[in-house]
């Protein structure tokens, strides 16, 4: 016998059927909408080439079919977000470009589409590493000179190879960072005389930190600092980068012969992942200054080691002497109450303390200057926290959790702006989040000057800022001195012994007490931790330069946390080593381990080529050397169309005037038998003196 349903329950059935597919069936239809009307094509680095560890440029192309309203999210590994708003017009296309952090390992990237919170589109990349290739942008004027730009060009001197591509003037808006990929820029005087201020900010902050600009003509230079301009000889160091005239020769093609090899911003000192400044943590110093910690555990332990003795030994004898066993299931839960009670009370009063930090490294130049800036922020009862920020502040790093794990809100987001940026991230009640930043800012106000003197490196540094100085000291590659305290408007002089400490040694810890140290005086306001952030990403000391540096809590930074917050800073610039009266001293030269076989995604088989700039103030004329170091005996100097080899006398060799070229020698040890180690002693170029043979 069968049995069937009732018409009332299939009649029920059916209507809620019905429904369920009513509601369904539209939102399939939306989503069908959404994969339909929009597409997205992505690139990024100089086309997918990039240097771990340098910020790149995504350019994502948004096609759409009808009016598309929505939001582009390029997500880091450990899903930080940097993202932006977009609308596109039915039946046309937007490009929208994103400035991102890039991890040192490697690591692929998002890029997602969304409308709402709808995803319409993801393309994962993973891009090629740029070893032994270098990246080169090609202004706008300068493009349509040439025509057309190559993609790839071999360098002359057989150092690899360099992707070449057209930078655009919006590019150059998004601030110094979205240059960070290029290790050399080609233009004309044109080309920097008409940027806007945001554009030529951004080119000067790159060029501080050690890019390279090689200009075609030198019909104008106005727009560039006075001291950075090239003068006769035809180049001029801007920061730790570099300005060189090349007489049309990018006009003409010869992209070949001008292109020359670079280091990573870390190749003068041991390497970013061995970089003897890693003496601090941010997080640390900004937890500490944020009076936000670890509640002890010694409040919560007495609760509840009471709780477990009262309730299973006092609360059982007691009752049993009062034959009362059964009050147990009231006293029980009461006492329970209690004890949490007692807990929630004390984690309160932990999350009602602190205040919002911030540590900021101020990297300045003549007329503006880069900052980089660690923040700490924190949420007492949980909710989205906001930091308003200064336009073209971009993302520096993923944003790290601490103090209680990676918590279960939406992951952080950083939203760039021309005007103002913001940061966003949702925290747990209690959660405490910090994130690195970088944008510009105006000049430090930290001038130094510096020369040789018998022996010695002698100079003056002025605070023009005005603000005072604290702690104000002097760095060259492998010394330093401090000076203390400047007033606005001051000066002090200093003197360095220009020999050198061996690599490995650290500095700042040499005049600076950590405020982390109990033992540090309470006046002292230097922190480890941003000092040890900024090293990850340049490189501090740099060879033929020095770098001056003061501590403040006065300076403002434009940011906007609710609450307010605290601001440490350490306003830092460099200046070249003036070199002096003849000889050449080997202090004033420049020098960087260009090619190496030993790099971080090296093969072990590549020479090691040297890189020698010599400051424009030498004496012209005078016969310069390269010293070897112990152990080599030869090395090949390039003389602009070939690598010529030359033996040591007394490990010397005679530098020909030839191989001088714009400034520049180049010189290498081919890596033959693999007995050469680039390590602590490096070759030395320098002034011959009448002790050298000839």
């Amino acid at each position: 016998m069968t049995h069937s349903s009732p018409p009332v329950l299939r009649r029920l059935f059916a209507a809620l059927f019905t429904g369920a597919l009513a509601i369904a069936l539209p939102s399939v239809a939306a989503r069908a909408d959404n994969e339909a009307d929009a597409t997205m094509k992505v690139e990024a680095g100089v086309r997918g080439w990039y240097d771990p560890g340098d910020h790149i440029v995504v350019t994502a192309q948004i096609s759409a079919d009808t009016l598309f309203t929505g939001h582009v999210d390029v997500v880091a590994s450990s899903g930080a977000i940097v993202s932006k708003d977009v609308q596109v017009a039915g039946g046309t296309t937007k490009t929208v470009l994103l400035v991102a952090p890039t991890s040192a390992d490697n690591a692929p990237i998002d890029i997602r589409l969304y409308r709402g919170g709808d995803l319409i589109a993801k393309k994962p990349i993973t891009m090629k590493i740029a070893e032994e290739f270098e990246l080169v942008g090609v202004m706008p004027a300068l493009a349509t000179r040439v025509g057309k730009v190559p993609d790839q060009t071999n360098l002359a001197s057989g150092t690899g190879r360099a992707q070449l591509v057209e930078l655009s003037l919006e590019q150059m808006a998004l601030g110094s960072s979205a240059l960070d990929v290029f290790d050399t820029v080609v233009g004309t005087a044109a080309d920097v005389r008409s940027l806007q201020p945001d554009q030529l900010s951004a080119l000067l902050g790159w060029l501080n930190r050690g890019g390279r600009l090689l200009l075609d003509d030198a019909t104008d230079l106005s727009a560039l600092p006075t001291a950075w301009q090239p003068g006769a000889g035809g180049w001029s160091l801007a920061g730790r980068g570099e300005i060189h005239l090349v007489d049309g020769k990018a006009s003409s093609g010869q992209w070949a012969s001008i292109i020359e090899p670079s280091g990573s911003s870390t190749s003068e000192l041991a390497g970013v992942f061995t970089s003897p400044e890693q003496i601090g943590s941010v997080q640390q110093d900004l937890a500490r200054r944020a009076g936000v910690k670890l509640p002890s555990m010694l409040p919560l332990l007495v609760p509840l080691l009471t709780y477990l003795v009262v309730v299973s030994v006092v609360l059982f004898f007691v009752l049993k002497a009062l034959r009362r066993l059964t009050l147990a299931w009231v006293a029980i839960p009461l006492l329970a109450a209690l004890t949490a009670g007692i807990v929630v009370w004390y984690g309160q009063q932990w999350r009602t303390v602190g205040k919002p930090a911030v540590s900021v490294f101020v990297d300045g130049y003549p007329g503006g200057g880069d900052a980089t800036a660690s923040l700490l922020a924190f949420s007492r009862d949980g909710g989205t926290v906001k930091v308003g920020m200064p336009g073209a502040w971009q993302s520096d790093s993923e944003v790290a959790f601490f103090f209680g794990g990676p918590g279960s809100g939406a992951p952080p987001t950083l939203s760039p702006g021309s005007d103002t940026s913001q940061l966003r991230v949702r925290l747990d009640p209690g959660q405490v989040t910090s994130v690195n930043v970088v944008g510009p800012s105006v000049d430090s106000g930290l001038a130094v000057d510096a020369h040789v003197q018998s022996g010695k490196i002698v100079g003056t540094v002025t605070n023009k800022s005005s603000v005072t100085l604290h702690e104000v000291a002097v760095f060259s590659l492998g010394n330093v001195t401090l000076l203390g305290t400047l007033q606005p408007g001051a000066s002090n002089t200093f003197s360095l012994d220009s020999t050198t400490l061996p690599t490995g040694f650290s500095l700042a810890d040499r005049v600076w007490d950590s405020t982390a140290d109990p033992r540090a005086a309470k006046d002292e306001i230097a922190e480890f931790g941003i000092w040890t952030n900024a090293a990850y990403g340049r490189v501090m000391y740099p060879s033929g330069m020095v770098r001056a540096a003061g501590w403040t809590t006065e300076q403002p930074l434009g940011f906007k946390v609710s609450g307010g917050l605290t601001t440490t800073t350490v306003l830092t610039s460099v200046a070249p080593i003036d070199p002096g009266a003849a000889p050449l001293p080997a202090a004033a030269v420049r020098w960087s381990l260009v090619r190496t076989p030993f790099g971080q995604f090296g093969n072990g088989t590549s020479d090691a080529v040297y890189r020698y700039v010599l400051p424009p103030a030498a004496a012209p004329g005078q016969r310069t050397v390269l010293e070897l170091p112990s152990g080599l005996s030869s090395m090949e100097v390039w003389n602009g169309t070939a690598w010529v080899a030359a033996k040591a006398t007394k490990r010397i060799i005679t530098i020909p005037a030839s191989s001088i070229i714009n400034g520049v020698i180049m010189a290498r040890v081919p890596n033959d038998d693999g007995s050469f180690f680039p390590g602590d002693q490096s070759p030395v170029v320098r002034g011959a003196t009448p002790k050298d043979p000839s």
